[in-house]
């Protein structure tokens, strides 16, 4: 006895198939990010920028500033303390972008290119970092750069006595690389491994030796996820605020630090609005600059801006 099938009407299917091609079944479907997106980033950034140009911000002491002012933007202008806090933050975060490039890109070529059994091993040991609790990962740097620690440890066999690391800017790079150096693997090994090997045999073929072979194929198409992991890590770096507290102390604050003190100890939250906007709106610009040197858009299979 045949079995029936239990198909649904062909009219069925055809509303079924126009119900999930309306603009608003799309618009179900973004909805809740769209929400959650707005709630929890749009909105606070809205009433940060909103406490930027009051007096006195909402919520401290029960007073509600209600004059508008731009006195706290030109606070932030014409104190330099704040204007060395931003230099330092852009150094240390251009010194941890170039320094975690030279890093992984040589171990992240020798990983797309070979054929070792234990590949995936050396990659997982590359982000195993990601499992670990930055605030972990921080003091145990801590442990190594400390006057008892590794570092002075190792230098007083050499007769070479103990030496500052903590609180320094270089214990704040190094700390800041370790952190964000899985943000520079991915991308940059994901693009090396896309690459057409046949196209780097054609090019040797046709006379180029190793190096012009790098140059004109692999660093070009490499280009892309270089571009991103320089992206991700500069951003994260110029924002970053449990490295430098940890590790660069009261001396080596960078600007995430400087808004945390105005909204937790100097409880100015009008001031602190303000330099988080500041910041907010350079980072963008430095972005925006990014895209029209690099071009974002190529990163992602588009036409450069």
């Amino acid at each position: 006895m045949a079995k029936r099938t239990t198909e649904p009407p062909s009219e069925t299917r055809s509303i079924v198939r126009r119900l999930f091609d309306s603009d608003w079944f799309r618009f179900l479907q973004i909805a809740p990010a769209v929400l959650w997106i707005g709630m929890f980033l749009v909105l606070p950034f809205v009433i940060i920028i909103s406490y930027s140009f009051f007096e006195s911000a909402p919520l401290i002491d029960g007073v509600v500033g209600v004059e508008l002012t731009l006195s706290n933007y030109v606070e932030f202008f014409t104190r330099s303390v704040y204007l060395s806090i931003l230099w330092d933050s852009f150094v240390i975060a251009v010194a941890t972008t170039v320094i975690t490039l030279v890093l992984v890109y040589p171990a992240a070529y020798y990983l797309a290119f070979s054929d070792i059994k234990y590949k995936n091993l050396f990659l997982l040991l590359f982000i195993l970092p990601f499992w670990m609790n930055i605030v972990i990962r921080t003091y145990a740097w801590r442990q190594v750069f400390g006057d008892g620690g590794l570092v002075n440890y190792l230098l007083s066999f050499v007769g070479a006595g103990p030496v500052e690391v903590m609180f320094t800017k270089p214990a704040v790079v190094i700390g800041l690389v370790h952190v964000f150096l899985p943000f520079m693997l991915l991308p940059v090994y994901s693009s090396l491994s896309n690459i057409d090997r046949s196209q780097i045999e054609s090019a040797k073929n046709l006379g180029a030796n190793r190096l012009e072979a790098f140059i004109e194929i692999t660093l070009p198409q490499s280009a892309p996820g270089v571009g991103a992991g320089v992206m991700l890590v500069f951003v994260l770096s110029f924002g970053a605020f449990v490295v430098p507290e940890l590790l660069g102390g009261a001396q080596n604050s960078m600007i995430a630090n400087l808004i945390g003190s105005m909204f937790l100890e100097l409880q100015s939250w009008e001031v602190g609005s303000a330099v988080a906007v500041i910041f907010t709106v350079l980072v963008l610009a430095l972005v925006y600059v990014f895209n029209r040197v690099i071009g974002l858009e190529g990163m992602y299979g588009g036409d450069n801006a």
